[in-house]
């Protein structure tokens, strides 16, 4: 398999629970410049990042497919739930979900605030709208963690790569260093756990 990644974004997450499942696997880093070229868009006509280009030929793209895709082919690695558990495969569902678009697209207008006003007078405003969506999901977050090391189970599963990635990876908090969100975040009084180590 080969995933394809850009430094510093989701994609890591399918990295981890690649490196969890111990599976056979090279990553191919791409710059942004790559991601939007010719070539990579035989790959995935998407043009984003990640894309999971399996054995057999086919591609998958999307973090939440690539994540339940490596929970389900190595069970071994108990990164998801058994077959027969549905009520643990909707709550993994559910987490990844809530993980993967609501709180992931809570960082858009930080990382890229022109995407969000058609005016780059306006920017600031979409960030400061992005300050309330913090407060929001990683209130939310911090409650559910509160004294867990997994988000379920009590056992590492895919949506806890993907909780790194929007908590503790280095890219992160080198947002909020540079853009000194730490500040800005402690004034909406957020409390500490699943955020806490970013604003270190």
């Amino acid at each position: 398999m080969i995933l394809y990644l850009m430094p510093g974004a989701c994609p890591l997450a399918s990295h981890i629970a690649l490196a969890w499942a111990d599976a056979d696997y090279t990553v191919h880093r791409l710059s942004r410049e790559i991601v939007r070229g010719k070539a990579y868009r035989q790959i995935n006509p998407k043009a984003v990042v990640p894309a999971l280009f399996l054995d057999d030929g086919n591609v998958l793209t999307e973090s939440l497919a690539i994540l339940e895709y490596l929970a389900e082919k190595y069970p071994k690695a108990r990164m998801g739930v058994q077959p027969d558990d549905v009520e643990g495969r909707v709550d993994l569902n559910e987490a990844l979900a809530e993980l993967v678009s609501d709180v992931h697209l809570a960082w858009s207008p930080i990382m890229v605030p022109e995407r969000h006003v058609t005016l780059e007078a306006n920017q600031a405003d979409a960030i400061e709208a992005a300050y309330g969506q913090f407060h929001v999901h990683y209130s939310r977050l911090d409650a559910l963690m509160r004294d867990k090391t997994w988000r379920l189970f009590d056992r590492r599963t895919v949506a806890d790569a993907y909780l790194y990635v929007i908590d503790l990876d280095p890219s992160i908090q080198r947002v909020i260093r540079e853009e000194r969100l730490g500040e800005r975040l402690d004034q909406l009084a957020l409390p500490v756990g699943v955020i806490a180590a970013a604003l270190r």
